[in-house]
């Protein structure tokens, strides 16, 4: 069973459902980008700077297991959009119009870390005036994942 529990950022309808075992938060970046860096290891990993687009951040944080050492999990989805050019319609999402990334963050050795999502549908449609409809089916293969679809209306300043 799944709950709606969100924490909103400006004028915002959340429209997700959220699985009843943690909080979900949905934010929209204005003027903001994603960085692919690479660690000392050579991982690869995103980092939230400057920018012209506009960033949709939506995260999972699953509520901790009581009496864990390293009881958290995190999922993030980053999509990374040309704030001119906010109307989107994509079968595919890896056609590289725009960055679309999922993230996993747990003591799950091996599984966690940032992921290219390049399987799903991703619509963005303007509602009225500067509200716009986020809908996005997404599957990643690399890892499990709680989240495949999020639902959203945003509104822009």
């Amino acid at each position: 069973m799944k709950k709606d529990s969100f924490e909103l950022n400006q004028d915002q309808t959340v429209a997700t459902q959220c699985p009843e075992d943690g909080n979900c938060t949905f934010e929209v970046l204005e003027n903001k980008s994603l960085e692919k860096l690479k660690g000392s290891l050579g991982e690869s990993y995103y980092k939230v700077v400057e920018g012209k687009n506009l960033l949709l951040r939506f995260q999972y944080e699953r509520n901790q297991i009581p009496n864990t050492v390293d009881g958290h999990y995190i999922e993030q989805v980053f999509v990374e959009l040309d704030k001119n050019n906010l109307e989107v319609e994509l079968n595919s999402v890896n056609s590289k119009k725009i960055r679309v990334v999922f993230a996993r963050f747990c003591y799950c050795k091996g599984q966690t870390g940032y992921y290219d999502i390049d399987k799903g549908s991703l619509i963005i449609k303007k509602v009225e005036g500067n509200k716009y409809q986020l809908d996005f089916y997404f599957k990643i293969t690399e890892v499990p994942q709680i989240i495949t679809e999020i639902h959203e209306i945003f509104t822009l300043n």
